[in-house]
C-alpha cells in the first residue's frame, strides 16, 4: 500500500496517535519523524507539513496530555466535602502520572530538547488550572481575599507535582502502603496550610 498524501485532519489524528504509542513503548526517544510517519503509513514530508517536524509533535503530546488529564478531572463529581474533593483531585493527578509517565513528563518537564513551552502553549493547562481553583476556593470560602484560591492552588499542584517526583524515584516510601499514606498526609497538610496562609493570626485559630 503507498503512503497516505492528503494532508487530513483524519491523518493529523492517526500520526498523533503513533507518536503517543511511541512515547508510550519507548520514552520521548522513540518519537521520531521517520518513525511517527512509518507507523501512519505517511511520508515524512506529510509530519513535516502537518506538525512543523518533531517540535510540533511534542507541542501536539504537551496539549494532549493535559486534555486528557482534564477530562479525567472533569469525570469527578463533588462529593460535598471541599477537603475530601480536593485530595479526590491530587489522587486523580497521581492515577493519571501512574498510567501515562512519559506523557506525564512532557507535560511537567523537558525530554524534547526541541520543544519548551512558550506563554501560548500554556493555555492547553487552562481547563485543569480552572478545575483546581474551583475545587480550592470551595476549601477556603467565600470570605476569602481575591487571589487566594489560584496562590493556594498553585502552591498545593506543586507539592503533588514534587510527590509524584519523589515516588517515580521510589522516595516516597519503601511500600505502596507507606507511599500512600504519605502522599494523603501531605496533600491535606498542604491544602489546610495555604488555607491559613493568608489568613491573620486571629482568623486562622
Amino acid at each position: 500500500m503507498g503512503r497516505r498524501k492528503t494532508r487530513t485532519d483524519a491523518l493529523r489524528g492517526d500520526l498523533l496517535a503513533v507518536a503517543a504509542r511511541l512515547l508510550a513503548a519507548g520514552g520521548a526517544g522513540a518519537v521520531t519523524t521517520r518513525a511517527v510517519a512509518a507507523g501512519a503509513g505517511a511520508s515524512l514530508a506529510a509530519v513535516n507539513e502537518l506538525f512543523g517536524g518533531k517540535a510540533g509533535l511534542a507541542r501536539a503530546l504537551f496539549a494532549a496530555g493535559f486534555a486528557r488529564l482534564a477530562a479525567d478531572l472533569r469525570a469527578l463529581e463533588p462529593t460535598g466535602d471541599p477537603e475530601a474533593d480536593v485530595l479526590e483531585l491530587a489522587l486523580a493527578v497521581r492515577s493519571f502520572a501512574r498510567r501515562e509517565p512519559h506523557l506525564h513528563e512532557v507535560m511537567f518537564s523537558r525530554p524534547f530538547a526541541e520543544f519548551r513551552p512558550e506563554q501560548a502553549d500554556a493555555r492547553a493547562a487552562e481547563d485543569i488550572y480552572a478545575i483546581v481553583v474551583g475545587r480550592v476556593a470551595a476549601v477556603l470560602g467565600p470570605d476569602r481575599a481575591e487571589g487566594a484560591a489560584k496562590d493556594s492552588a498553585v502552591g498545593l499542584f506543586a507539592t503533588v507535582q514534587g510527590l509524584l517526583s519523589l515516588e517515580a524515584s521510589g522516595l516516597l516510601g519503601g511500600t505502596p502502603e507507606t507511599a500512600e499514606r504519605r502522599f494523603r498526609l501531605t496533600v491535606t497538610a498542604a491544602l489546610r496550610g495555604l488555607s491559613d496562609a493568608d489568613r491573620s493570626p486571629q482568623e486562622a485559630r
